[in-house]
């Protein structure tokens, strides 16, 4: 039988799949290139009077088998280089975390100087504060601090400040206006005794890295 009549449509698909995986798609194309490859050239040595292409599909084959183990070598650096990253990523967190609080804790001694050295939870609504909406938990702190950041806005460059860099539940409000709980990381506690007359009493805290702004404005 003729070469050019002989079948050979499945090793040249085994060789542009395989040229495929090499190029862009990867173990997506290789698969069904080494597996095509395989049945190509299976038949071409069982039954050569009717087919043809056994080096298309050998082609094929090794191309689709490097993509599978470029893809394995990928994802096996990722797997070590991931974990690196990450704990990189953490110190950097922290650092900026603490940096966070450093300009809260400015913002209310600043506060607290223009207002008689009182926070905005001991301060009543009709001075500029919001005594009447402290909401104190059982833990000492307030259920809601965003009411709290609101008053001290003007302290605040922005209200990325109260979000903890590695804090993924929450996001910054647009403004203070619009600031919730839900645009907050920082807890700040609003008990009557968190005053400048204890300034080793815990004022705000962050719960992800127990990052603690004190009453004199001191962050540990």
């Amino acid at each position: 039988m003729n070469t050019n009549s002989k079948r050979q449509g499945m090793a040249i698909t085994s060789l542009v799949l395989g040229m495929l995986s090499m190029v862009c798609f990867g173990f997506v194309t290789g698969i069904p290139a080494i597996i095509l490859g395989h049945i190509a050239h299976s038949r071409t040595r069982k039954v050569p009077e009717q087919y043809a292409g056994s080096g298309l599909a050998i082609a094929g084959l090794v191309m689709g088998y490097a993509s599978l183990l470029m893809t394995v070598i990928v994802v096996m650096i990722a797997g070590r280089l991931l974990p690196q990253l990450a704990q990189a990523r953490s110190p950097a967190q922290r650092i900026s975390c603490m940096n966070n609080m450093k300009q809260i804790g400015l913002a209310f001694r600043i506060w607290a100087t223009d207002n008689k050295d009182r926070f905005p939870f001991n301060v009543p609504s009709s001075e500029g504060g919001m005594m009447e909406l402290r909401a104190e938990g059982e833990d000492g702190f307030d259920r809601n601090p965003a009411r709290i950041f609101q008053v001290m806005s003007n302290m605040l460059a922005t209200p990325k400040l109260l979000i903890c860099p590695a804090d993924g539940s929450k996001r910054p409000a647009l403004d203070f206006r619009n600031l919730q709980a839900a645009n907050v990381s920082y807890q700040v506690r609003s008990g009557t005794n968190v005053n400048e007359a204890n300034p080793q009493e815990i004022l705000a805290r962050c719960p992800i890295h127990g990052h603690e702004v004190f009453c004199d404005g001191s962050v540990r």
